[in-house]
């Protein structure tokens, strides 16, 4: 796992500007927050890092390097907040695994990576044969995850993983992002609207704000000490943002 920074990352469509001077960093082994409301850029940003969305200007970069956007295996992974259009619908979910890994294995070997991989994400081996519309939203949404795991990036971006689940289903999956984190050193930058969402699985938080970051630092004193006036008006707007919004083992499904 590698740092990833952003740096004085700005990014405009026109004369719209979507990002404006944002510098953030991801450190190796966490992760990030990133919170804001709808049209606030987050997204913008997360694409920009994996090469979908052009920077007007700044750097991102992987280690002091710019992030490669061509070529495989990509060191940065998306998971897209819809599981149920982030699968090829025409492909097993086996081969939607096996499709990420870097060249170079056999057949046999994939196989078994797949296999691998989706036991890692809490699913059965056998769910490799199924196709996606077989499987809940939350299940997709896992072997999304298995499929970004499958590449062996050095860090995987999440936006909005679990904003189109259950509420039952969003403790699971974040149940998994945190013992993933746990167990594989996994480094994250996690996007939500959600705050309550992201004291539970990330160590550092910023707040975006119409482009901008207009605050951030460890979790627990931002989302508790708020400093700014846009991240103390997030936290009173959303019930229960100070409860952790799921508990291990809650909603498995």
């Amino acid at each position: 796992m590698s740092e990833l920074s952003f740096e004085d990352v700005t990014i405009r469509y026109g004369r719209t500007t979507a990002v404006d001077g944002v510098s953030l960093t991801v450190p190796a082994g966490a992760v990030v927050g990133l919170v804001g409301e709808s049209g606030s850029g987050k997204s913008t940003l997360a694409r920009a890092a994996v090469g979908l969305a052009p920077l007007t200007c700044g750097r991102i970069t992987l280690a002091g390097a710019p992030v490669p956007t061509r070529g495989r295996p990509r060191p940065l992974q998306m998971v897209f907040q819809d599981p149920y259009s982030s699968l090829d619908p025409r492909m097993t979910v086996g081969d939607s695994v096996a499709e990420a890994m870097p060249p170079g294995s056999s057949r046999a070997e994939r196989r078994a990576e797949a296999a691998r991989l989706l036991e890692l994400v809490h699913l059965d081996p056998v769910c490799a044969g199924a196709v996606p519309s077989r499987l809940s939203g939350g299940q997709r949404q896992r072997v999304a995850l298995a499929r970004a795991l499958a590449a062996r990036p050095r860090v995987i971006i999440a936006d909005e993983i679990t904003s189109a689940l259950d509420v039952s289903v969003q403790g699971t999956v974040l149940n998994l992002v945190r013992e993933l984190q746990r167990e594989l050193g996994l480094s994250m930058l996690f996007i939500s609207h959600n705050l309550a969402v992201v004291r539970y699985v990330a160590s550092h938080v910023a707040v975006m704000r119409s482009g901008r970051i207009v605050e951030q630092g460890p979790t627990a004193r931002v989302l508790t000490e708020p400093a700014h006036d846009y991240t103390r008006a997030l936290l009173a707007a959303v019930p229960g943002s100070r409860r952790h919004p799921a508990k291990p083992g809650a909603g498995q499904r």
